[in-house]
C-alpha cells in the first residue's frame, strides 16, 4: 500500500486582506491536488499571516486577535477538503475555548467531520505571552495518520503513543523562528522515525513579519523515513530549500516500512519492549564523590 503525501513550507506573504490569506491557503492546496497528493500537511500557526491587517497590535493580543478567524479557518479545511478529496492536515491556529486560547489542529477528512487535535504542551512563549491553554490527548486519524504540533513532537511519550495505536505517519506542523528551535524539532522528528519506524512530515512555516511575534523563521519541510535499509542513508525522502517556500510530495511505501520493521538491520519497533531498563546499583549523593580533593593542588602536564 502506497499514500502520496505533500507537505508545505508556507512563506509568510503580508495579507492585505482576508482574501489573500485564503488565496495562498488554495495555492498550496492547489499545487498538492495537481500532483495527486492524497494527503497535504500545512505549518503551524499560518494563520499569523493575518497579523499584518492589525499593524499596531500589540503582540501579546495576537492569539486572541486571531482566534476569531478560527471558524473561518475550519470552515474553509472542510470545504477544500471535501472538494479536492485529499486529507487537510491544517497546521494549525488559535481557537478560543471554554479553557481559554489553545492551539488547534483541524484535520480535514473528505466527507467526514473536522477532526481536531490540540498542542499538548504549549512553549513558555506561548503561555507567557499568550495565555495559551494546553490540549490533551492526541486525535486518532484515518490511514494510519496521526499528529503532533511542533512542540508535542519533543516528547518521545507522544510519539510512542501513536505509533502503539498504529500510526505510522507522524504529521509534524511547526513555527520555530531560529536554528536550535528547527533543530529540536527536526531531531526530534528524525528520533520519532527511529524509535517507533514511522514516517514523519515535517511542515515548517517560514518567513517573517518583521516584528514581534514574527520577527523571523527558520526551517525547511521534509518526510522523513526510518535510517534503516531499503530507504537512504539520510532517512530524508524529499526537502525544501532552507528559508523558502515550498511543497514536497512523495509515495510512502507501507510495505517497504513493514519489511523493514521486520528485517532491517536494526528492528526498534520489535525491539521496544524487550529487556528491562530498571536502574541497578547504589544511588550516589555528591558528598560521597571526592573526585578531586579542594585542599590538594592538581597539575595537569
Amino acid at each position: 500500500m502506497k499514500l502520496r503525501v505533500a507537505a508545505s513550507a508556507w512563506k509568510i506573504r503580508p495579507a492585505r486582506g482576508d482574501s489573500g490569506y485564503f488565496g495562498h491557503f488554495y495555492d498550496i492546496v492547489s499545487a498538492a491536488h495537481d500532483e495527486g497528493a492524497q494527503v497535504l500537511v500545512v505549518p503551524e500557526l499560518h494563520v499569523l499571516e493575518l497579523l499584518p491587517l492589525a499593524r499596531d497590535l500589540d503582540a501579546w493580543k495576537a492569539a486572541k486577535y486571531l482566534a476569531q478567524y478560527a471558524e473561518a479557518v475550519e470552515g474553509w479545511i472542510k470545504r477544500i477538503s471535501d472538494s479536492s478529496g485529499m486529507i487537510i492536515v491544517g497546521g494549525s491556529h488559535f481557537k478560543q475555548t471554554p479553557d481559554g486560547i489553545k492551539n488547534v489542529c483541524a484535520v480535514g477528512v473528505p466527507g467526514v467531520e473536522l477532526i481536531f487535535n490540540d498542542k499538548n504542551k504549549p512553549t513558555q512563549y506561548e503561555r507567557q505571552m499568550w495565555q495559551i491553554r494546553a490540549g490533551h490527548g492526541l486525535a486518532r486519524l484515518p490511514y494510519n495518520l496521526g499528529v503532533t504540533v511542533c512542540y508535542d513532537s519533543e516528547f518521545p511519550e507522544a510519539g510512542r503513543a501513536l505509533a502503539e495505536s498504529g500510526t505510522l505517519v507522524q504529521c509534524v506542523p511547526s513555527w520555530t523562528d531560529d536554528q536550535r528551535g528547527f533543530q529540536r524539532v527536526r531531531w526530534s522528528c528524525l528520533a520519532r522515525a527511529v524509535e517507533n519506524q514511522i514516517f514523519v512530515v515535517h511542515s515548517a512555516l517560514v518567513g517573517e513579519l518583521g516584528y514581534e511575534p514574527v520577527p523571523s523563521t527558520y526551517g525547511s519541510t521534509a518526510i522523513i523515513a526510518p535510517s534503516v535499509e531499503p530507504f537512504p542513508a539520510h532517512a530524508v525522502l524529499r526537502e525544501t530549500p532552507l528559508n523558502e517556500e515550498g511543497l514536497v510530495i512523495t509515495d510512502l511505501d507501507f510495505d517497504l516500512l513493514y519489511e523493514a520493521r521486520a528485517k532491517g538491520e536494526v528492528t526498534n519497533w520489535l525491539d521496544r519492549s524487550a529487556g528491562s531498563w530498571e536502574m541497578h546499583g547504589q544511588s550516589y549523593e555528591p558528598d560521597q564523590l571526592n573526585l578531586f580533593n579542594q585542599s590538594d593542588s592538581v597539575e595537569l602536564n
